[in-house]
């Protein structure tokens, strides 16, 4: 069955906006009588509905009872917080890979540290990103993104949700792919990425106290948004449940 991302879902008719009308009408082609399922990113509800009318770009829809989406094994990034525009660019990916919740993290060795005067706007835009990247790739719920933390509240935070537990370190020697293979994903699992500058020694330390195992990406240096992309496209491959 076809889906339709449609922010403020409820039961009813109405008609849909614009951009969702023309996807309809112009590149499903569909025709009143055929049904569809609507979610919405934002509330993780989702329904089944049915086209009631279409008049070139205008369409109507009529939504039926709301549902919950089953909820999602836990899967938490833990983003040393980076430079410029590199956190949304991770929170688009981390969407699209299955991430539940995102925890940017002030690390010692962060170079951007962020902007109390501008928290409420950079919160806002994370979270539209998060919900648009949820709408592109078809996801009922986009993920949870926490405010910025420092690194040891981030690491308690993620500790609470996620039964594996990992943290990527350029020095470690011990490689991840293993260790993924025996993760129930059931169970949850968390990531810890630190920013531009790495993770210092004690921060490892404090990780490996709670629990977080350090492990390798391999032998290169890969920058921080692109081992955020690495490791969850890695985990989603080797935990996507068969059939």
């Amino acid at each position: 069955m076809r889906r339709l991302p449609l922010s403020g879902l409820a039961e009813g008719a109405r008609a849909l906006p614009p951009e969702a009308a023309r996807y309809v009408a112009r590149v499903l082609r569909m025709r009143a009588g055929d049904a569809l399922e609507a979610f919405d990113p934002r509330a993780g509800l989702v329904a089944e509905a049915r086209i009631a009318r279409v008049q070139g770009d205008d369409v109507d829809i009529t939504v039926g009872s709301l549902r919950a989406e089953a909820p999602q094994p836990p899967l938490v990034l833990v983003q040393g917080y980076p430079k410029g525009d590199k956190l949304g660019d991770v929170v688009r990916d981390a969407t699209e890979l299955g991430a539940t919740l995102v925890i940017p993290a002030i690390c010692a060795r962060s170079i951007a540290r962020p902007d109390a005067a501008k928290a409420g706007a950079k919160a806002e835009r994370l979270a539209s990103i998060a919900a648009e990247a949820a709408r592109q790739c078809g996801r009922t719920r986009a993920p949870e993104i926490a405010p910025p933390l420092p690194l040891s509240d981030a690491l308690d935070l993620a500790r609470a949700h996620a039964a594996h537990r990992f943290v990527l370190w350029e020095r470690a020697t011990a490689p991840l792919g293993p260790e993924l293979s025996r993760v129930d994903a059931r169970a949850g699992a968390a990531f810890v990425i630190g920013p531009e500058g790495g993770l210092a020694d004690e921060e490892v330390e404090r990780a490996d106290s709670l629990g977080f195992l350090a492990r390798s990406l391999g032998p290169v240096v890969l920058r921080t948004e692109t081992a955020a992309t690495a490791v969850l496209g890695a985990y989603r491959v080797l935990t996507f449940p068969p059939g």
